[in-house]
């Protein structure tokens, strides 16, 4: 390989390498939160784009490598340190993208997916070990040896090349998807939405399952999700079905103190509470099924210039280019009794509110005509709270929902509970939510360690905030286990096949 050609090429290696690191650590943080403390240098935004981008320039350069070196064979003596370092960068690297070709396909097995992590930082040991060496020998002539590069010998041939194979494989691992076929059913079917899916339906649809990763709370993050669906003219029926040892129907549990009442919490004055938190299950809908949820994802603690930082520095949903994507949020304590899953959306940056304490970015919520659910404070702080209502009957001091017509409003005299009694900070308005935000029709049930949850949508409901139901729309799950933003999640989109 002549020295221009090493040169350039190592140039590049260096920037694909550093944009591979800190983007990949930058999602890491999403489920390492260790990893925040080195926040400052990290990229914020969409970083998932950059990170398939450097990623599969690395993919391209590693293939260049060995072609040439299988063609251009030359024997070098090396120490028994510089041995050492080559075949800890052949590991490193390797490792990295092959894990990482893998995970992007979501075939990468369950126990395997830490090596991808743990790929990065083995790399970033090598990179100090590789370049320290020649540091100690060349000292500041390293930076002209590496980084001068005479532009009379580019070769302007091989670069278009590269970056045309590149962008093939930047488009190619856009386009992968997993395809979910729908059963077609008579519209004279009664399918009843009671999370137990024994339907005869049910038993004859096809199946999807699909391997999710980096939950809080499941185990190694890992749980898998097993999708159905049914459709006929009109609507389409969905069964989902994931591992879920326990059962979280805590959120967050108003206990009382010597000094008062307080809300039971492990995370959630940072709006990322991991303990006591209800389960959820979410489903995202999309026209395209772009990478890094369809671009929807936006990390760090401030990703958007002018608008304000989130509390847990892991960043914000919101959909940047003029189109919506539906959002149906199931929760075991909020939405269940009600039938529901709050159907809400992610769209454009929010104008924030004076005195809002937590900014959402562009996760936003359908409108509604009645219903809904409040928290059970006048005025949420981390040391105390005053409880909005108690109930009427001591009784229903363990119920996880309060409901407003067996309460009452809150009294000092009435409050006459002993300490370490806890109330529900969930109190139902009325029993359901009215219009667009009621769209989604959802019951989930648990049993001997999974979630079965049944959801139906009209394929249209010419609602602004909602995604039609088609050939090719896509969609992406979420599973929260006791989790408030912490959910697992999967790497390609599901597109739906009809075949009515």
């Amino acid at each position: 390989m002549r020295r221009f050609t090493f040169i350039i090429l190592h140039y590049v290696v260096i920037l694909s390498i550093t944009a591979s690191l800190l983007s990949g650590l930058r999602i890491a943080t999403l489920n390492k939160p260790y990893l925040l403390q080195f926040s400052a240098v990290l990229p914020n935004g969409q970083v998932h784009t950059l990170h398939l981008i450097s990623g599969i320039t690395i993919l391209v350069l590693v293939c260049y490598y060995i072609y040439f070196r299988r063609r251009y064979k030359k024997v070098t003596v090396q120490s028994n340190y510089h041995k050492f370092i080559t075949y800890l960068g052949y590991l490193s690297i390797g490792s990295s993208v092959l894990s990482g070709s893998l995970l992007l396909l979501d075939w990468l097995p369950k126990q395997f997916v830490p090596v991808h992590y743990y790929s990065a930082l083995v790399m970033l040991i090598y990179l100090l070990l590789h370049s320290w060496v020649y540091i100690l020998q060349l000292g500041h002539k390293v930076l002209k040896k590496v980084f001068y590069i005479p532009l009379r010998f580019i070769p302007y041939q091989l670069t278009v090349a590269l970056t045309l194979v590149a962008c093939a494989l930047f488009y190619y691992m856009q386009s992968l998807t997993h395809t979910l076929n729908i059963t077609p059913i008579s519209s004279n079917v009664l399918m009843e939405i009671d999370g137990i899916g024994n339907e005869p339906q049910w038993q004859k649809a096809a199946s999807l399952l699909v391997d999710t990763h980096h939950g809080a709370n499941f185990y190694n993050g890992y749980t898998p999700v097993q999708i159905k669906a049914l459709s006929n003219h009109k609507e389409t029926f969905f069964l989902f079905r994931w591992a879920d040892p326990t059962q979280s129907l805590n959120h967050l549990p108003l206990i009382k103190t010597r000094s008062g009442w307080k809300v039971k919490e492990n995370g959630f004055y940072h709006f990322d509470e991991q303990s006591y938190y209800e389960d959820k299950f979410a489903v995202m809908l999309s026209d395209s099924c772009q990478f890094g949820a369809d671009g929807t994802i936006h990390l760090g603690k401030q990703p958007f210039t002018h608008h304000p930082s989130n509390w847990h520095g892991k960043g914000y949903h919101a959909s940047l280019d003029g189109r919506v994507r539906d959002l149906w949020h199931w929760k075991a304590v909020r939405t269940n009794d009600m039938v529901l899953a709050d159907d809400n959306f992610f769209g454009p940056l929010a104008v924030p509110l004076n005195g809002q304490r937590r900014y959402k970015a562009g996760y936003l919520i359908d409108s509604k005509e009645s219903g809904a659910y409040v928290m059970n404070w006048q005025w949420y702080s981390s040391h105390m709270i005053i409880p909005k209502r108690l109930p009427k009957e001591k009784s229903n001091t363990s119920e996880p929902v309060l409901d407003w017509f067996a309460s009452t409003p809150y009294q000092v005299s009435l409050d006459t509970y002993p300490v370490n009694a806890q109330l529900s900070s969930v109190l139902y308005r009325s029993n359901r939510f009215e219009g667009d935000r009621a769209d989604v029709r959802a019951k989930g049930q648990w049993q001997a360690g999974y979630w079965t949850l049944e959801l139906v949508r009209q394929n249209q409901t010419h609602s602004a905030h909602d995604i039609a139901l088609n050939n090719g729309t896509c969609i992406w799950v979420s599973a929260f286990d006791s989790s408030q933003i912490a959910h697992s999640r999967h790497q390609r989109a599901i597109k739906l096949r009809y075949s009515l």
